[in-house]
């Protein structure tokens, strides 16, 4: 209410001095000419900034204070001919110089923030040299003097020209851009300090625009809270063209969009908003693990143990193209987790086997029909026994008593105390055979269902035989007791034949 009171004063103020100077206009019109110039601005306008503006277009200088403070950042809106603000400096850009008719230009960017919001300020010229003498600093406290606006490409831009200065109010002190982890960023963020490894780097592409040719390059980076995909353009695109895996990068703001899955973007159109830094995180710092894995992500690199052999499929797709895709059951200490090698890559998966360890890079998840489930396409890379140190491997293996209802791949041994039954079941995708035995071991027993292949070899056991059935899935069965089924994953091994 108190902050309300404030605002209220400022525009009362800049009002009776807009009346002092027009000895013709009441208070009544000239509160009338600020509500219309809000609607103007379709409700863009605080109460005073559009007091700011007709003010200017009525030719009456309120002078810097302009009744009691300078205009804050978030009232500015493009087209403004004569802004003051005071704002902490929070990002100092680097000074380019560009050819322009006539001679040659310079301009620097730098980043203002005053508490209401931040934006871009445009040094052109002169003003950036009398600027750079200062020997300027991120923190700095300064007021810009007659600047103008416009509609840049990350919102509205401030700009300081001939007319336009920039005074040091105070050496320090002042704000900084806040540092953010990537799980914290949300689309109201446009200037911000984000330290990130680069997972993956996509080829630098060119497109055609009506001014020429345009360029383009995407990267995925992490921290320890999730990965963010930058969308370099230009400048900014050619600058990171050559960063490595592994390398870090400084993020300096940007355009953060939400995609339609969920996962962020950051749009970085000037090359000063993202720097490469010196420093490299192992490989190491860079894996993710099986559970901290969620829907929609990308560009993962994951270090696994394969526990199954690879199950291959042939499909077409809805435009009458053969595909393939091989799938294998892989895991670190933490968990395990279905990988989907698409396309020239399930060649690669086919190759698989049980205990191979893979380096596997540009991964991306799903939720398929049993959870979440990892996939591998043609931007993505498998090595075989890497040069690395191995996860632990997990122990899959379970009594029944320890069986609950949605395990999923475990292992059981036991003997199978009852002749395997066989039957054919109508599915969607046709008849299958099913057969199914009662399996009990020192802890209890329960009814086992072996499927499609399996049933031949399952309906070719005696009661009194010893075996071995990996990756199952246990659930509830018709009768409320728990149950299990064979997975495409699993595999069925005679330990020990009936007597």
């Amino acid at each position: 209410m108190v902050r309300f009171l404030r605002l209220l004063g400022r525009v009362d103020e800049i009002i009776r001095r807009i009346v002092e100077h027009r000895s013709g206009l009441s208070l009544e019109k000239v509160r009338e000419m600020v509500e219309e110039k809000k609607r103007q601005y379709h409700g863009l306008l605080t109460d005073e900034g559009a007091a700011h503006l007709v003010a200017q277009d009525l030719g009456v200088d309120l002078g810097y204070d302009g009744g009691g403070g300078a205009v804050k950042l978030s009232s500015l809106v493009p087209g403004l001919r004569d802004v003051s603000v005071e704002a902490s400096v929070v990002y100092i850009g680097r000074p380019r110089e560009f050819e322009r008719r006539g001679g040659t230009g310079k301009v620097l960017r730098l980043i203002l923030d005053d508490g209401s919001g931040q934006m871009s300020c445009v040094l052109w010229d002169d003003r950036v040299d009398e600027f750079l003498a200062l020997n300027p600093q991120v923190g700095w406290r300064v007021r810009v003097l007659h600047g103008y606006t416009r509609a840049g490409a990350g919102g509205v831009e401030l700009h300081v020209g001939a007319r336009g200065a920039v005074r040091v109010v105070e050496a320090g002190g002042g704000r900084v851009a806040p540092t953010r982890k990537i799980s914290e960023l949300t689309v109201n963020d446009r200037f911000f300090v984000v330290e990130a490894a680069v997972l993956s780097r996509g080829a630098l592409k060119s497109f055609s625009t009506r001014a020429g040719e345009g360029k383009v390059l995407r990267i995925r980076v992490r921290d320890d809270t999730g990965i963010l995909t930058l969308v370099l353009w230009n400048e900014a695109a050619e600058k990171m063209a050559g960063v490595e895996e592994g390398s870090m990068v400084k993020i300096l703001g940007g355009k953060v969009r939400v995609r339609p899955l969920g996962d962020l973007e950051v749009h970085i159109n000037e090359p000063d908003m993202v720097e490469p830094l010196p420093s490299k995180v192992g490989l190491r710092s860079m894996v993710f693990k099986v559970e901290e894995l969620k829907p929609n992500m990308k560009g993962l690199i994951l270090l696994l143990r394969v526990y199954s052999n690879p199950f291959t499929r042939s499909f077409r797709t809805p435009h009458g193209r053969e595909g393939r895709v091989s799938s294998v059951l892989v895991g670190d200490e933490t968990g395990l987790i279905v990988l989907n090698m698409w396309g020239e890559m399930s060649s690669r998966g086919e190759g698989l086997k049980d205990g191979d360890v893979i380096l596997v890079k540009n991964a991306y998840t799903r939720l398929g029909l049993r959870g979440l489930e990892l996939h591998i396409g043609s931007e993505g890379s498998v090595e075989v026994n890497p040069d690395i140190p191995p996860p632990e491997p997990l122990n899959l293996k379970r009594n029944i008593d320890e069986l609950r209802e949605g395990d999923t791949y475990v292992t059981v041994e036991g003997i199978v105390l009852t002749n395997p039954e066989t039957r054919v079941v109508n599915m969607p995708s046709g008849e299958v055979k099913v057969s199914s035995f009662m399996l009990g071991d020192e802890t209890g027993s329960m009814r086992v269902s072996a499927w499609r292949n399996l049933a031949d070899e399952a309906e070719k056991i005696e009661a009194g035989t010893v075996v071995r059935i990996t990756h199952l899935y246990v659930k509830q069965g018709l009768t409320g007791s728990l149950e299990a089924s064979t997975t495409r994953f699993s595999e069925l091994t005679v330990l020990e034949t009936a007597d």
